[in-house]
């Protein structure tokens, strides 16, 4: 993930097309709705009702973990960009970009909540 931002900031300052808030924001949410289908192609909810939790518990938590960690690289990111250059940094809404992942990541924190009650 920290390339694939790096190469979204590339494109970001070399892109005329790019250099807008909006557009490289939908762009930052398209990494985020990857990430999504990434981590449900590993879910299986068939498994988690039929009672067979220990697996998809972790599963579960590398999703979570996965969605947290997309978070913090984009803030690490943005704090670099601060550092180099405070006026040509990433002051976009993160609730913008993250919206998705977090509805997600408290569907994985519900899954788990059913998992553990079936242990």
């Amino acid at each position: 993930l920290p390339t694939v931002l790096d190469l979204v900031r590339m494109i970001w300052s070399l892109s005329s097309h790019y250099k807008t808030q909006e557009r490289i924001t939908g762009l930052l949410r398209k990494v985020s709705n990857e990430i999504i289908l990434r981590c449900c192609e590993h879910i299986d909810l068939q498994q988690i009702f039929a009672g067979d939790v220990e697996a998809p518990m972790r599963v579960l938590q590398e999703s979570i973990k996965s969605g947290d960690d997309w978070k913090e690289i984009y803030r690490a990111t943005v704090r670099r960009m601060e550092i180099v250059d405070a006026e040509c940094c990433w002051n976009f809404d993160e609730s913008r970009i993250f919206a998705q992942i977090d509805a997600f990541m408290q569907r994985c924190r519900d899954l788990l909540e059913v998992c553990e009650s079936q242990t």
